[in-house]
């Protein structure tokens, strides 16, 4: 019988602002070195964070800019990527995450505060930093930046975006939906 697997909306941005730099989080976590799809302890991450119920995506990943980085005055535009991914939660129970990943515009050197951070981030990010494309790639055969391919995605969305959403799920990372097989 497979595992209950919870269901774990989520809204990321892809913080850019008017230099086309883009804001990650660094993050250290050890938790997600186990599960299904694990990934380094140390890595770089969109803005963002789960939807609230009652919440859209959109609505979502504008109070996450917020919360994540006291940044207010940000402009939200569509979404350009979508994702799903089976991980490991806190309590090692599994969930599938489904992200969709807006544009955000900000202006350049916009000001960035934690403190409005909650415990778990708060205990989790421990940096930030604006990064151009080609900082990106340099640096990814090196660390861990998410999602996987960031430098050449933000290309294609900095030059030629698409009219709909890409998606970025690797099947493979999904459980069976028939429950024939065990998650990986």
């Amino acid at each position: 019988m497979p595992a209950e697997i919870t269901l774990r909306p989520s809204a990321r941005v892809v913080l850019l602002d008017a230099d086309d730099r883009l804001l990650m989080l660094k993050l250290h976590d050890p938790s997600v070195t186990r599960g299904p799809n694990p990934i380094t302890a140390d890595f770089w991450l969109l803005v963002g964070g789960g939807v609230e119920p009652g919440e859209t995506y959109e609505e979502a990943a504008r109070r996450e800019v917020f919360e994540e980085t006291g940044i207010r005055d940000v402009s939200i535009g569509p979404c350009v990527w979508t994702h799903e991914k089976l991980i490991a939660g806190p309590d090692d129970d599994l969930w599938l995450v489904t992200a969709q990943f807006f544009v955000g515009r900000v202006a350049a050197s916009s000001p960035v505060d934690f403190s409005g951070h909650e415990q778990l981030e708060a205990s989790a990010i421990v940096g930030y930093h604006w990064f151009t494309r080609d900082e990106i790639l340099a640096r990814e055969p090196h660390e861990t930046f998410l999602p996987p391919g960031l430098g050449r995605l933000l290309g294609d969305l900095l030059h030629a975006p698409e009219a709909d959403p890409i998606s970025l799920t690797d099947k493979t990372q999904l459980p069976d939906p028939l429950g024939t097989t065990p998650p990986p």
